[in-house]
């Protein structure tokens, strides 16, 4: 391992998340991987409407907030599964909104280092990796796919957290062959948002998927004693 190597991550959030909110949910895995990767964060473009109950994320909303206009206006998705800006990760759906956005805001992060909204920074090297939570798994999945079939060199790597197989009919021609590319997949026993059948759902379409199964629910583990499966991974990453 190069001395002072550290890999470079991109973290797309879940749904009704920004990257600010989804950088402090995830203290302790960046904590845990100081040592071997810099994470990057970034905002999804579609703001989720007030009192938009469509994600079950609603349900971690106190009861005494969520009659209130406005209160997360930071609130934000990749996309919607319904016209009227609502997202559940179990609807089947002709319905696909905002989608095409998002992922060419991706193109450019990943190719240039930011969304669009400045200049270019010639200092910018690529990611290595990319990390998904929830909503932002699921984008990720389809990434991967995208990347292969256009022969991009965006990242090499994938962490899939709470991750699961888009139930839009708008993409399943994304679904048409397996990734390629490392990958790690993290997902809750007792997931009540995105079910485990859910997220085991998705290993069909990479190859040699590394998998932990934790016992928990939805939210990025990173305590306890299988925490250790994130270094060898990103250690493994870093060397190869």
């Amino acid at each position: 391992m190069a001395e002072n190597k550290k890999l470079r991550i991109l973290c797309i959030h879940g749904y009704r998340q920004n990257a600010q909110t989804f950088r402090e949910k995830t203290g302790a895995l960046r904590k845990l991987l100081k040592k071997y990767a810099d994470l990057d964060y970034i905002t999804a473009p579609h703001r989720v409407p007030p009192g938009n109950k469509g994600s079950a994320a609603w349900a971690e909303v106190p009861e005494k907030d969520r009659n209130i206009q406005g209160a997360d206006p930071g609130e934000r998705g990749w996309w919607f599964s319904r016209e009227d800006e609502y997202f559940k990760s179990t609807d089947y759906s002709d319905i696909s909104v905002g989608f095409d956005e998002s992922v060419d805001m991706l193109r450019r992060v990943l190719e240039t280092g930011n969304d669009g909204s400045c200049e270019q920074s010639d200092k910018f090297l690529g990611y290595d990796g990319v990390i998904g939570f929830s909503q932002g798994a699921s984008l990720l999945s389809m990434l991967c796919l995208i990347q292969q079939k256009e022969q991009r060199k965006w990242f090499k790597f994938a962490i899939l957290v709470a991750g699961f197989k888009s139930r839009s009919s708008k993409h399943s021609h994304h679904y048409q062959e397996k990734a390629s590319i490392p990958s790690l997949h993290i997902y809750g026993e007792s997931d009540q948002i995105v079910s485990h059948e859910m997220s085991e759902e998705l290993l069909q379409y990479f190859d040699d998927p590394k998998v932990w199964l934790h016992s928990g629910g939805h939210f990025v583990p990173a305590t306890g004693p299988q925490k250790q499966v994130y270094v060898d991974f990103v250690r493994e990453m870093l060397e190869s």
